[in-house]
């Protein structure tokens, strides 16, 4: 089920059928919407009101997050004029920039366009249906729709190698590591049918595996994120992410990369529900 009530007063979303015939109720909007304030803040930013307000929007299918996001790319004066190279896995030389179809070199001004794009997307996902697989291509599916709208490399696999505060999987294993962590996963049948405390164990273990493997370039925070939300969701549970703490989130994410899941059992302990 969705949880009711965020820590503060938001707008609020009104029951709506979306265009899949599926009826979403306000405490269904609020869940959504606290785990896109959540994924902003672990990024460093907000979800300010008026955005908020076309979340809203989209979650009750007044609003489609593809004219949410042509109007952000109409108003923001973006050069549009993206040629095509062989570099468009990687970044612009001499920078940390990904390659991104409006050759925005600037990385914290790219970093803006995405906080303001990709929540419509998430909105957009958190609406279908729950994935019927939680296998490698749906990984890759939810990371081409959040970040497609800003990098040719959308949804590809990772061709140089990656570190933040410890090494990831080398390009060369990500393919045969996340066959090996998905293959496990569907034994496991999606963690489905396990009682809270296992569930947790679980759930911590296949985050740290998805985690250490970051097969994308950018974005494999907010892409495991959603996947896993969507599958606890699919387990029967639920996160309390009004009560999450990002910073937390982030060390016990880390220390599950070198093999230590007690940390992020103990955060997720204390948010998911049933």
């Amino acid at each position: 089920m969705f949880l009711l009530p965020s820590r503060r007063s938001l707008p609020v979303c009104h029951s709506a059928i979306n265009s899949r015939g599926i009826v979403v109720k306000s405490g269904q909007m609020q869940a959504c919407i606290d785990l896109i304030r959540f994924s902003l803040e672990v990024e460093g930013s907000s979800l300010e009101d008026e955005q908020e307000s076309q979340i809203c929007s989209v979650l009750d299918g007044d609003l489609s997050a593809d004219d949410a996001v042509e109007t952000i790319v109409r108003e923001s004066s973006l050069d549009d004029n993206f040629i095509p190279s062989e570099e468009e896995n990687g970044r612009y030389p001499s920078t940390k920039t990904l390659v991104n179809y409006f050759n925005i070199q600037e990385r914290d001004r790219l970093r803006m366009l995405e906080n303001q794009i990709v929540p419509f997307r998430f909105a957009e996902i958190l609406m279908r249906p729950l994935p019927l697989k939680f296998d490698f291509e749906t990984l890759k599916e939810i990371h081409s729709t959040l970040f497609g709208d800003l990098y040719p490399s959308a949804g590809e696999v990772r061709t140089f190698n990656a570190s933040k505060r410890t090494s990831f999987c080398k390009p060369q294993y990500i393919g045969q590591m996340s066959q090996s962590i998905f293959s496990k996963l569907l034994s496991d049948r999606y963690l489905k049918g396990r009682e809270r405390d296992q569930f947790i164990n679980d759930l911590a273990f296949y985050m740290g595996e998805v985690e250490a493997l970051h097969p994308f370039a950018d974005g494999n925070g907010r892409t495991a994120r959603l996947f896993f939300y969507l599958l606890t969701l699919n387990a029967g549970y639920d996160v309390k992410w009004y009560e999450m703490d990002p910073d937390r989130l982030l060390e016990a994410d880390i220390s599950a990369i070198d093999g230590e899941y007690q940390s992020l059992v103990a955060v997720l302990s204390d948010v998911v529900v049933q």
